[in-house]
């Protein structure tokens, strides 16, 4: 069977759909374990009024305490042998569990990971896709430390619950506590089965995270992935893995968030991370440099990165 994880927080306006789309499943072995994280809208009601109708539903309650305690407590109440988070403002397609079950029997897999479209309001936008039928447990983390497929969403993603033994969303953190996590589930598996079809929504809107940080979360994005690439050079040293692109990415994130809600006067710092930019693509390497000095002349930065960038030139 097969544990579907819904973390629910705040979603009235997207339960409904998230729901109906695991329903409509043509694989019908699952559960759904729903986790409402002390919800201040009428997201209880409608994950009750689901629960009262649908045997296969459990619904449990619970004060606020964060979107990592919530994804524990839904593996500690999942039953089934194999899990999978569905976020309560997403849904999935009808095909979804049946196919993605098939590949983990049929390939011999731990992990199967599917596709996955970006919806916003005017239209939807895709990511790479890993697009390798099977991945071993290196291959895949390399995948995930190049950023060339494998990522570090908890969704999107049929696991065996035995990969998330002794691993635990860290609840100290607030937030990006996915990058301090999926991985080790990863490092848990032998072999990763993956299908390029893009069953997962990942609804984008004005709730998400992403899309206004303070400075200190643009900084912890990077403290993440400086997290995960120290971790697995210390469990693996002889392996080369090359997270540069996922910094300089998060470089861009802490730029972009002091270049639009900072102003001189607040006096917002940046302190770049080091990169071997032998690893990045050279067009990301310069338009790094022209929004970095961009920000140094805006803000009154010291001079020596107008000078580094010359020389780069």
């Amino acid at each position: 069977m097969i544990s579907i994880l819904v973390p629910v927080y705040n979603v009235g306006d997207y339960l409904s759909r998230c729901l109906d789309s695991i329903l409509g499943q043509t694989f019908k072995d699952f559960e759904i374990v729903i986790v409402n994280d002390g919800s201040k809208d009428h997201s209880q009601k409608i994950a009750q009024k689901y629960a009262e109708r649908h045997d296969c539903i459990r619904l449990y309650n619970y004060k606020n305490a964060g979107i990592s305690t919530t994804r524990n407590r839904l593996l500690e109440h999942a039953s089934g042998d194999y899990v999978m988070f569905v976020d309560s403002d997403d849904y999935i397609h009808p095909k979804t569990l049946e196919t993605m079950m098939n590949i983990m029997i049929q390939r011999d897999c731990d992990i199967v990971c599917c596709g996955y479209s970006m919806d916003y309001r005017l239209g939807s936008f895709y990511r790479k896709v890993e697009t390798k039928p099977v991945l071993t447990k290196m291959e895949a983390l390399r995948s995930l430390a190049e950023n060339k497929g494998m990522n570090n969403y908890p969704w999107a993603k049929l696991f065996k619950k035995s990969c998330f033994d002794n691993v635990r969303f860290p609840e100290s953190l607030r937030g990006f506590e996915d990058t301090y996590t999926i991985f080790k589930a990863i490092n848990n598996a032998a072999r990763i089965g993956c299908t390029p079809k893009r069953f997962y929504h990942y609804v984008q809107h004005t709730g998400s995270l992403t899309h206004h940080m303070d400075l200190e979360e643009a900084y912890d994005m990077r403290r993440a992935y400086e997290y995960q690439e120290n971790y697995l050079h210390r469990l693996y040293p002889e392996e080369n893995f090359k997270y540069d692109t996922h910094l300089v990415n998060s470089d861009f994130v802490i730029l972009y968030t002091i270049f639009m809600y900072y102003t001189k006067k607040e006096r917002p710092k940046y302190t770049p991370c080091s990169v071997n930019w032998k690893n990045v693509n050279p067009f990301t390497h310069l338009a790094y440099e022209l929004f970095k000095n961009l920000c140094a002349v805006r803000y009154g930065w010291s001079k020596k990165s107008a000078q580094e960038f010359n020389e780069w030139l």
